[in-house]
């Protein structure tokens, strides 16, 4: 038995690396350089090309390489055929909180301006009394883990979900609840997953429901947002600025408007990596996992 890890936009040698000493007695297979198909049991999947795991005859398990699962859902090869996992360590959520957070606290607390300040050498306090909201257009085990660092800084928070009720942040279901909090957000965070039913959920119509000053923060998927309705609302001021991570094309090509839009802040796909570390320990174990159940 062996893993493959079909990983197509970054290096996966030091994961490879580290799976091999963790699993001196496991053949660790890289893409594209699959030599022993018929060996792969377990397939970490990223960015892969659909229908690969066709080339597998003995697979019976596949995982996200990260806590996205729409790359696998999407994949009509894989269906329901194998066990689906995903991978989901403490520093994938640590750095989606440090994200998201970087930006709304640099803009809260006006660091940009007072950076402009010094240098025009004027001296005027920006500061408010109010408490800023955050709401996030889901709340799973990421977006409840960012939640909870906005809310340990003394931030308001509400969130979009299907059913959810939670603790300690308001949960609002449906269009109606949408509406809510878009409506109610000062940092508008996407983080729910990508399907049918959230396929372009930030276009005119939920755009039109944020205030003037909102942020848009998306680190979700890109297929989250209409990115021309997205353009349109910056041009028109229906927001005031949009932070994106991800787009419907990575990479953004290069005659794309995001580049040089004067409100939109863009980032390349790297909110969130895993530790290499914490995400091979992951793989051990459900490699592991699995080949208790084959015995």
């Amino acid at each position: 038995m062996s893993i493959a890890l079909v990983i197509t936009d970054r290096p996966s040698d030091e994961l490879a690396h580290l799976l091999r000493q963790m699993l001196p007695d496991v053949t660790i297979q890289q893409w594209p350089d699959i030599t022993e198909p018929e060996t792969v049991t377990l397939a970490v999947l990223w960015q892969h090309p659909p229908g690969i795991t066709n080339n597998y005859p003995n697979l019976k398990a596949v995982t996200s390489l990260g806590a996205g699962m729409d790359h696998i859902i999407a994949d009509k090869a894989i269906g329901d055929r194998y066990q689906q996992w995903r991978i989901m360590t403490p520093s994938l959520q640590q750095r989606m909180a440090q994200y998201v957070l970087a930006y709304v606290l640099r803009d809260w607390r006006n660091l940009t301006a007072y950076e402009q300040q010094q240098q025009d050498q004027k001296w005027q306090v920006l500061e408010t009394d109010a408490t800023p909201t955050v709401g996030f257009l889901g709340l799973g085990a990421l977006g409840e883990f960012v939640a909870d660092r906005c809310l340990d800084l003394g931030f308001k928070t509400v969130a979009w979900t299907r059913q959810q009720k939670h603790p300690k942040h308001p949960c609002f279901h449906g269009q109606s609840g949408l509406k809510k909090v878009c409506q109610s957000s000062d940092y508008l965070v996407v983080l729910v997953p990508l399907n049918r039913d959230t396929q372009a959920i930030i276009n005119n119509k939920t755009l039109s429901w944020c205030q003037p000053h909102t942020m848009l923060i998306n680190v979700g998927r890109g297929g989250h947002v209409n990115e021309d309705d997205l353009i349109k609302s910056l041009d028109k001021g229906v927001i005031r600025q949009a932070v994106l991570d991800v787009f419907v094309t990575e990479p953004l090509p290069d005659d794309h408007a995001f580049w040089r839009h004067p409100k939109v802040i863009l980032s390349p796909h790297i909110s969130a990596r895993s530790d290499d570390n914490q995400t091979a320990a992951v793989i051990v174990d459900y490699y592991r996992g699995l080949t208790q159940m084959l015995d």
